[in-house]
């Protein structure tokens, strides 16, 4: 790696530090446990929980200055294209970190929010989720530039990027910057095997997002974040 790949490695991570969720997620177990049993987790609280912890990740966007690059409208497209994976991972951090799904009352109020399916997409995401953060943060990064899009079939006519070439290109960048860190820190075999379950793991996290998009909770979480973030990045910029 040389030193442009070690800064932008460490604005990556530094990005989603900023923006960990750890402290909103404190905040909500500290006040779900000073409620009686019977009150906690409930329905309302815990998608609140989920719209604080989204909304907020659009910092992933806002501090990325090959997103700013961009023009408008493949901002709008990328935003309206990722933020459905972008969203599940970083709920899925936050429920590995606290293990909010050994809570039973958790689980069940999730399960009734986002669906049984969702839930065991959740669980496959975890089991698969590498164990190098620093990976998982540059991971992170190459799905907030994806030009994939989850299978679910919508009554809106797709809308096409103005300029892919320069989105891929930046894709690569972020993928060949994550291939040199897991070959600098692990070695070529590990480096593939990690990269391989990297693969993996998108599936299983495009699983997840299309089983939750079956409930209209998901979808109008990733409504308000998508408006949200687009007031914020492409109509005020």
């Amino acid at each position: 790696m040389n030193a442009d790949q070690w800064n932008l490695l460490s604005n990556l991570v530094h990005c989603y530090d900023e923006h960990s969720g750890f402290p909103l997620a404190e905040r909500f177990i500290a006040a779900q446990n000073a409620l009686p049993l019977k009150y906690r987790f409930k329905c309302s609280s815990v998608s609140e929980f989920f719209r604080c912890l989204l909304s907020d990740g659009q910092l992933i966007y806002e501090k990325n200055s090959d997103f700013l690059s961009l023009c408008s409208h493949d901002r709008s497209t990328l935003i309206r294209t990722t933020v459905e994976h972008t969203a599940c991972v970083i709920s899925s951090l936050i429920v590995r970190q606290y293990q909010l799904l050994n809570h039973s009352c958790f689980l069940e109020t999730s399960e009734i929010l986002f669906g049984s399916g969702a839930i065991m997409g959740t669980k496959l995401i975890l089991n698969r989720l590498d164990s190098d953060m620093i990976f998982v943060k540059v991971a992170l990064s190459i799905l907030a530039f994806s030009t994939i899009n989850y299978t679910v079939y919508k009554n809106t006519i797709p809308v096409n990027l103005t300029n892919v070439k320069i989105i891929l290109r930046i894709q690569n960048m972020y993928i060949e910057l994550a291939w040199r860190y897991l070959l600098y820190k692990y070695g070529h075999t590990q480096a593939v095997l990690r990269f391989s379950n990297l693969i993996r793991w998108i599936f299983s996290l495009n699983l997840a997002a299309v089983e939750a998009d079956k409930y209209r909770e998901f979808s109008a979480l990733v409504h308000y974040v998508i408006e949200k973030t687009e007031q914020t990045l492409v109509i005020d910029s």
